[in-house]
């Protein structure tokens, strides 16, 4: 189990490092989740990653919800709501709380982020993209 934080899909809308790592942990049966928080987040930087991709926000969106449908669970606040006071105090902002209550709610499934921010905290594992390659044994010898 690995939650995925918004800063992960709109890598994978780039099309990445992380966009390959997200169709390798699939094949191997890593199950990837998100709080449906993820949604707004979004929603609210559709046309920046719009821009930042070169497509447009139509292609944006479809890409996401192919991504949403078929690679990362959107996970229902009535599934971690009663963690969030708990991630409140655990994430060094609050923005990033639905992804730590999410966490918390899952036995403190790592959270895969590309925001250094989130690792000022010793509670949840938060790894980078080279450390859930590491994590999940997807480094090829």
């Amino acid at each position: 189990m690995l939650v995925v934080n918004a800063n992960v899909v709109f890598s994978c809308i780039m099309r990445n490092k992380a966009l390959e790592l997200l169709f390798q942990l699939y094949d191997k049966g890593v199950k990837t989740i998100s709080p449906d928080f993820i949604l707004d987040e979004f929603k609210e930087n559709v046309s920046k990653i719009s821009k930042s991709s070169k497509l447009s926000e139509e292609s944006v969106l479809a890409f996401a919800s192919n991504l949403f449908s078929e690679f990362i669970t959107i996970v229902p606040k009535s599934e971690y709501v009663q963690f969030l006071l708990e991630a409140k105090g655990v994430a060094p902002h609050l923005k990033d709380a639905p992804y730590f209550a999410l966490s918390l709610a899952f036995d403190k499934a790592p959270i895969w982020s590309r925001e250094p921010r989130l690792k000022r905290q010793k509670v949840v594992k938060v790894l980078h993209d080279k450390e859930v390659e590491e994590y999940f044994g997807l480094i090829k010898s």
